[in-house]
């Protein structure tokens, strides 16, 4: 953790208190002003795609922010230029909650972002609602319907196992 008085004033940490306000507003163009030419975003639901460049992650941003409702962030930890906040959110009526590593160059432009969520229902929910929207911007209708196929079974048989599963432990 770094010296508790440096917090709210490095460069690291006006930016992640932005990006969070952002986020609370749900304001992508907000969180444009932020991101360094070559940030990237990992998901949270897959290795397999990273989102890179400022424009590619504004646009995910927007997409983010269109299928979360009552987004609220909590205050940011500090590690040199790495932030880590979480957030709480709904998804279709389901909770999620979510932790945001945020790595910062010496401007305070973002270069890196990670989103890890839980519980299982709220990210099965998210996986269902997220690259649909996400499939239909970057490859068209087609694509976008054969993702919500695709990823609808897994979000009902996890909520249902959600409901029944812990009645067994």
């Amino acid at each position: 953790m770094s010296d508790p008085t440096d917090l709210s004033t490095s460069a690291a940490s006006v930016t992640v208190n932005a990006l969070r306000a952002a986020a609370e507003r749900g304001d992508g163009d907000a969180v444009a002003e932020l991101l360094a030419p070559d940030v990237v975003f990992h998901s949270p639901m897959t290795t397999r795609v990273a989102f890179e460049g400022r424009d590619e992650v504004t646009a995910l941003h927007r997409d983010i922010f269109a299928v979360l409702d009552n987004l609220r962030t909590s205050e940011p930890l500090a590690l040199g230029d790495a932030r880590s906040f979480t957030f709480n959110a709904t998804v279709r009526g389901v909770e999620l909650e979510a932790v945001n590593l945020v790595s910062c160059n010496p401007q305070g432009q973002i270069v890196e972002l990670t989103i890890f969520v839980r519980p299982l229902p709220g990210l099965a929910t998210l996986f269902a609602t997220l690259p649909p929207r996400v499939s239909t911007r970057r490859r068209g209708r087609p694509l976008g319907t054969l993702a919500a196929i695709l990823t609808r079974p897994l979000a009902v048989v996890l909520h249902t196992a959600d409901r029944l599963v812990p009645k067994f432990l």
